[in-house]
């Protein structure tokens, strides 16, 4: 494995997807974020080589350098392994499913929203239909049917149920 750094972070869409309220600490991240980047390109991808030979001119002690160069060429400083990228990668294609999934099943609710507002639109407003075109465009919500007719003004207080409740109700019909 080998050291790398994420270079390229679509900034602008990640701000897109945030409220109003959270830019400046998305602004203080990406500050912390671009420092980070910086520090790590400043280093170079491996270490510098050694230049033994100069060392050896330089120390009287027999051996000590070479005992130095095997011990530095044999040792291996592991890079901590990467135990979360195939995690988020298989979280990432669920979650990926279940927004398509969910963005299928909106955009249909809103095909058939969409055809509802068409068939409403097309019809002549409420107040300007006849009690029977009412009927017959909504009955769902029609109270006046064939076997219970609605009388004219067609107001609560005009109807024989509303009269009689009335009597009912009166001190006088008790």
């Amino acid at each position: 494995m080998s050291r790398r750094a994420l270079k390229a972070i679509n900034w602008a869409a990640i701000a897109e997807r945030i409220p109003e309220s959270e830019k400046n600490v998305l602004a203080a991240f990406k500050t912390k974020s671009d420092q980070y980047l910086r520090k790590v390109q400043e280093y170079p991808e491996s270490a510098p080589k050694i230049d033994w030979a100069h060392y050896k001119k330089l120390i009287a002690v027999p051996g000590m350098v070479d005992t130095f160069q095997k011990h530095y060429e044999s040792m291996k400083i592991p890079f901590p392994a990467d135990n979360y990228t195939k995690v988020l990668d298989a979280q990432e294609k669920d979650i990926a499913s279940q927004v398509e999934e969910f963005i299928r099943k909106a955009d249909q609710i809103i095909a058939q929203c969409n055809q509802e507002i068409d068939v409403i639109n097309k019809r002549l407003p409420a107040e300007n239909m006849t009690m029977e075109e009412l009927i017959e465009a909504f009955p769902d919500i029609n109270v006046c049917t064939k076997d219970k007719p609605l009388i004219w003004p067609h107001t609560p207080e005009f109807q024989p149920e509303y009269i009689e409740q009335q009597i009912k109700e009166s001190p006088a019909a008790h």
